[in-house]
């Protein structure tokens, strides 16, 4: 008898059972051969338990924490970038905040190879925090230059209509 197997989502066979004997054959491993109705689970078709192969439990799978490194990158490179802009000098106060946070998030990195999950999720929220810190400072630094902005202009005006040159 010949055996198609679904490996993939793609068709593979026929394979006789000595063929299908060599394949690594799950008991999941869909299977049809002529005369089924439809295809089935290899682990439900007894002429194929012998040919089974066992596998392993899953693993355990950890969770990977968000250590915020790129978040916290980008809120210093932004806040950096923001200070070239005349009148936006203010917003290099808010770099610190961002090194610090860089700081941090890499720190998640490293406890999260070391296994250590209570230190490198101790340090994700620090890193969380200074990246809110930092961007929350780059915020201000904006609106006060804006207003400061503002005022030059309307004062700048006033001065134009009192003292025109």
């Amino acid at each position: 008898m010949n055996y198609f197997v679904l490996l993939n989502d793609e068709r593979r066979g026929p394979y006789t059972l000595e063929e299908l004997a060599k394949k690594y054959i799950t008991e999941d491993v869909l299977v049809w051969h002529e005369g089924m109705d439809g295809w089935e689970k290899a682990g439900k078709l007894e002429e194929l338990k012998s040919i089974i192969k066992q596998m392993p439990p899953e693993p355990p799978r950890f969770k990977i924490l968000k250590n915020w490194l790129t978040e916290s990158i980008a809120a210093t490179a932004i806040c950096a970038v923001l200070s070239y802009i005349p009148m936006f000098q203010f917003c290099l106060l808010a770099v610190p905040f961002g090194g610090i946070a860089i700081f941090k998030a890499l720190k998640v990195q490293e406890f999260q190879r070391k296994s250590n999950t209570e230190l490198a999720r101790h340090y994700a929220e620090e890193a969380r925090k200074w990246t809110i810190w930092c961007l929350f400072a780059g915020v201000v630094a904006c609106i006060f230059a804006l207003i400061g902005m503002i005022l030059l202009f309307t004062l700048g005006a006033f001065l134009w209509e009192k003292f025109p040159f």
